[in-house]
């Protein structure tokens, strides 16, 4: 792939395509849920516009939980930076472009990129009312698609693939999305080059255990589809670091290089 891409934890993930920065679901809390909270490394940088966040160009959530979502952390950015471009469903904050498709489905542009969003179930009955959106993102020449936390389905799957008219070059799903035969159903259709399992807390706040089951996951995943590829926290995929600008103290973005540091990897 071309488009650096950052993984934090949780579902935060980077995309830098040399151009411009868009991030997913990268302020947030997270405990409650029995997840992680937005790593110290990154808040620092947040609250100093720094690294990461000083080439961030819009930020996108899939939806309000707080393991994605954080609403004070987004205000700070937005504080620092007047041309943020926002999005999510339900956010009053919400400032892109969007294009309505059809009832359900919309186009949003952002960050250079130009983002097919539509209304998926959370999964989990109990959240069925929570407002969702999984995202298809074509950003670069290369196309990535977000699962966030929904319930996938084959309708779903429909509407995802081929909309760009390509392949899509990466899937970001959580472990229950590939457990379960809708969503490998939906992974069928969808056919992505490259699947990455992500949604996993750090090893000290994992009370639930999702850590090892996502490694049993990863392991049973049907032999047609590409294997899925656990994210390590905290790092860039395939080890490919954007390289920008140096800051004021001539450090660039490889200062995230010693993040091991600040929070364990997967």
């Amino acid at each position: 792939m071309n488009t650096c891409i950052f993984h934090s934890v949780n579902s935060g993930i980077y995309f830098w395509d040399g151009m411009a920065g868009l991030l997913a679901d990268g302020i947030h809390d997270g405990p409650e849920q029995g997840f992680s909270p937005m790593p110290a490394f990154l808040v620092g940088q947040l609250n100093r516009h720094r690294g990461l966040f000083a080439h961030t160009d819009g930020v996108l959530f899939t939806h309000q939980h707080p393991d994605h979502f954080q609403r004070s952390g987004l205000h700070r950015l937005m504080s620092a930076q007047e041309d943020l471009r926002i999005y999510g469903p339900g956010l009053p904050e919400n400032r892109a472009s969007v294009r309505p498709i059809r009832p359900s489905l919309c186009r949003v542009q952002m960050a250079g990129a130009y983002i097919l969003a539509k209304d998926t179930l959370h999964d989990g009955q109990q959240y069925r009312n929570v407002a969702h959106h999984s995202y298809l993102i074509r950003m670069g020449g290369e196309t990535f698609f977000l699962a966030g936390d929904a319930a996938l389905s084959e309708a779903d799957g429909m509407i995802f693939s081929d909309f760009y008219g390509g392949d899509v070059d990466a899937a970001f799903l959580n472990l229950y999305q590939l457990s379960s035969p809708e969503g490998l159903a939906f992974l069928r259709l969808l056919k992505p080059r490259r699947i990455f399992l992500e949604h996993l807390p750090f090893r000290e706040d994992d009370r639930y255990h999702y850590r090892s089951l996502a490694r049993q996951v990863a392991k049973l995943l049907p032999n047609d589809l590409p294997p899925a590829e656990i994210l390590s926290h905290m790092s860039w995929v395939d080890g490919k670091a954007a390289q920008w600008e140096p800051d004021e103290k001539g450090v660039g973005l490889d200062a995230l290089s010693g993040v091991a540091q600040h929070g364990p990897l997967f």
